[in-house]
């Protein structure tokens, strides 16, 4: 056999094996282990190395043996690791409510003070928020708590999470203790979008959390200094180019401008989403198990942005939020970006007096709610279960969902909330921002299917990035992108036999890699 073969095997075996550890020992973190166990697993490896040390030692020399057994080493600790993970981390105290989230700098602080404020209102009650530092490492802790059986009680969740959760029946839906109480009036005064994102099959499953939605920041100083009236935003897409023209300067005619009308980084599957359903198009079709963006309406709405940057020559492409520092510094007139945005920038000192305005429309008005929303974990503890729901009741409150949304800029998940002083005075403070939120009344709900998880990236790398940087039409990418998401669903043809011969390929030569190092050890 060829060695370098079996070595390229080997490295994509130890990758998987690295892989899956990864996964499982995400969980370790705040995870506690006792001494039993840690005695435990200290004898399966002396074991281990026992047994590897005879089996070596009947056939081969000492020296040769030596190399195994460090060899065998080298996968002592995954494997411990896995077997931690999957074992040996003891649940969280069952007198505590763990909430695994992802809120940091003023939002982080704003969560910690309500949480308190609940302890204080209900002496008794242990509540742990933890920060997991990002959606991507929540996901897979989440994941992998789930595997190891040691989940926490409450977690933020995107819906298409939530759905692959459901599927492992690991979450309890909270329309289950609305049903206990005989409870028909409780939803009745929350915004219908977000219980349509929050219900399976009519089933209340989560709540709303940090939930937003898309917003245009724009200088106003310079919609005057334009001859632009600074207290109206174009409201079409035709008046957006109108006026992104008269914003964009290149007073040196280099074909630089030192001033753009508008930016968006490369990642805009937001806003193409957004875009597409206001050129009366849609995401997924009305069943849910093929998505859809790449039809005409699609196809439009990605040109629409891709002539933005290359024929009106008003935009430029950035990356992360560039676009927003551009826009503070006076460089870019107009940004799209998230309702939440604003509790960052307004710990800045804007030099400019900044207009806040819901989104242009094509066909109709329409925009993306997104952010998660927060599950409860089944716990064979049902009285946590029940001090769980309590905490997600309480936040849910209007003057409480009211004060989370004037602290941070996500949205109140009920009506009655907008008229609680807190957000009236924010109201005050930032004209303009109680439209945006208003734009609640005919938004649509992020996509909730389980290959969405995957789906959302595949859309934004292989199909909006290629088209906005210019290296396919957006029908081409978007096409591919589509077709691509489909097969993951089952929804488009592929080539299933490929990739299993492929992996019994893998599997074959690798398994006669590990027999050939066995049999035939070298020093």
């Amino acid at each position: 056999m060829n060695r370098p073969l079996l070595w390229s095997f080997s490295v994509v075996r130890r990758i998987a094996i690295l892989q899956t550890v990864c996964s499982y020992g995400a969980i370790l973190q705040k995870q506690q282990f006792s001494d039993t166990y840690i005695l435990a697993i200290a004898k399966v490896i002396l074991s281990t190395e026992r047994f590897f040390r005879r089996e070596r030692l009947n056939s081969c020399q000492k020296a040769q043996n030596v190399l195994h057994l460090n060899h065998m080493k080298k996968y002592l600790f995954p494997i411990l690791l896995l077997i931690l993970a999957s074992g040996g981390c003891q649940p969280p105290s069952s007198d505590q409510v763990v909430m695994w989230h992802v809120m940091g700098g003023p939002l982080g602080k704003t969560l910690d003070s309500m949480v308190a404020d609940f302890s204080r209102e209900n002496p008794g009650q242990k509540i742990d928020p933890i920060s997991m530092g990002s959606y991507t490492a929540l996901s897979q802790k989440l994941m992998a708590s789930v595997a190891a059986g040691n989940q926490p009680l409450l977690a933020q969740s995107y819906e298409a999470w939530t759905s692959q959760l459901l599927e492992k029946d690991a979450v309890k839906p909270f329309g289950d203790y609305l049903a206990q109480a005989g409870d028909t009036n409780y939803l009745t005064d929350f915004f219908p979008v977000m219980l349509a994102e929050c219900s399976r099959n009519g089933r209340l499953t989560s709540l709303p959390f940090n939930k937003s939605v898309p917003v245009y920041y724009y200088n106003q100083d310079l919609f005057a200094k334009a001859g632009m009236d600074p207290e109206r935003f174009p409201d079409t897409w035709d008046q957006f180019i109108e006026a992104a023209k008269k914003l964009t300067l290149d007073s040196n005619q280099d074909g630089t401008p030192e001033q753009w009308g508008t930016a968006f980084p490369t990642g805009a599957a937001w806003m193409f989403q957004c875009l597409v359903l206001q050129n009366g198009g849609e995401i997924f079709s009305a069943d849910g198990k093929k998505v859809v963006f790449d039809s005409p309406e699609g196809i439009e709405a990605l040109q629409y942005l891709v002539d933005l940057v290359y024929k009106h020559k008003v935009a430029f492409l950035t990356t992360g939020f560039e676009h927003q520092n551009d826009f503070l510094a006076g460089r870019v007139a107009m940004i799209q970006s998230s309702s939440a945005s604003l509790a960052y920038m307004a710990l800045q000192k804007i030099p400019f007096n900044m207009g806040i305005a819901p989104l242009p429309m094509k066909k109709r008005r329409a925009v993306v709610l997104s952010g998660t929303n927060i599950i409860m974990f089944r716990k064979p503890e049902e009285e946590l279960m029940a001090r769980g729901w309590e905490l997600v009741k309480w936040m849910m409150e209007p003057a409480n969902t009211a004060r989370w949304s004037a602290e941070t800029s996500y949205l109140p998940v009920r009506r009655s909330a907008l008229n609680e002083e807190s957000l009236k005075n924010k109201f005050a403070s930032y004209p303009g921002l109680e439209s945006v939120y208003r734009q609640l009344e005919y938004a649509h709900p992020e996509p909730n299917a389980v290959v969405w998880n995957i789906g959302r990236s595949i859309m934004d790398e292989d199909g909006l990035q290629p088209a906005l940087k210019g290296f396919k039409t957006p029908a081409e990418a978007l096409h591919k992108a589509a077709k691509k998401i489909n097969q993951q669903q089952g929804e488009e043809p592929g080539s299933p036999w490929v990739a299993l011969i492929l992996l019994i390929v893998i599997v074959a030569l690798s398994a006669l890699g590990l027999i050939g190092k066995f049999r035939k050890p070298r020093i």
